[in-house]
């Protein structure tokens, strides 16, 4: 097949909307959900179809499972296959555990886990039958060297970094690679207001002195989709914060 078939979460903005310019400038037909319509969201949405006609944004809110199976069935009725996945939706809500109210954990879990695994679960029942497929999940660098307030969230990304492993054992012998992207400081809107007060500080903790740029995340993207002989890694772009 020459058509190659997407499907990217939270790709309206930031690292996922990188990603999906990135694949349909690769000839990639792209798919991506969005959960609130805003006007940036709508900008990017008029732009993006005048440009590609044939992409499918659809609005979905993925920490509801209703949702996750409405819009992969949206997706699997429009394409017919689904040859990558990209799980990146994601949210921070940090704050001291011990003081945490339950609808916060709630949601860390809900949007940053259980999106991942239930999507993954939805495009599997297409790419198992196919047996092609691969799936990127967008990890963080928090996985592994959290900030202070940051419990719920990191334990949401090891468990990405679990889960990728696990599925990549599970989904070989069906011809499908799972593996992982983990970024550092990233200059996005999440990371927007920590950067006007600590950008300084974060800097001097990087060993490359600066913070990364989404084109940075998309080129790991491309390499992880050309190698076809990796399976279950975690790729850290992060210019070296974890060794200082």
């Amino acid at each position: 097949m020459s058509e190659k078939y997407a499907v990217v979460t939270g790709g309206s903005k930031g690292i996922g909307r990188a990603i999906v310019l990135s694949l349909l400038d690769r000839g990639y037909r792209v798919a991506f959900c969005y959960r609130k319509d805003t006007p940036q969201t709508a900008d990017f949405i008029t732009q993006v179809t005048h440009d590609f006609p044939d992409i499918l944004p659809v609005r979905a809110d993925l920490a509801k499972a209703e949702d996750v199976s409405t819009f992969i069935n949206t997706v699997s009725e429009a394409f017919g296959r689904i040859d990558l996945l990209v799980n990146n939706v994601g949210i921070i809500r940090d704050g001291l555990l011990a003081t945490m109210e339950t609808k916060d954990i709630e949601l860390l879990i809900n949007n940053n886990l259980l999106s991942y695994i239930l999507c993954s679960r939805e495009v599997l029942k297409m790419m198992i039958p196919q047996r092609s497929g691969h799936i990127i999940n967008i990890s963080s660098i928090s996985a592994q060297r959290p900030n202070k307030g940051q419990s719920i969230y990191a334990a949401t990304k090891g468990g990405i970094e679990s889960l990728t492993r696990a599925l990549a054992v599970e989904v070989a012998p069906k011809n499908i690679r799972v593996n992982a992207i983990a970024p550092g400081i990233i200059q996005t809107e999440m990371s927007e207001n920590l950067l006007k007060t600590h950008k300084e500080l974060i800097n001097s903790k990087v060993l490359l002195k600066r913070v990364g740029v989404v084109s940075e995340i998309t080129s790991a993207v491309h390499f992880l989709m050309e190698n076809h002989y990796m399976t279950g890694e975690v790729i850290n772009v992060n210019g070296g914060i974890t060794l200082s």
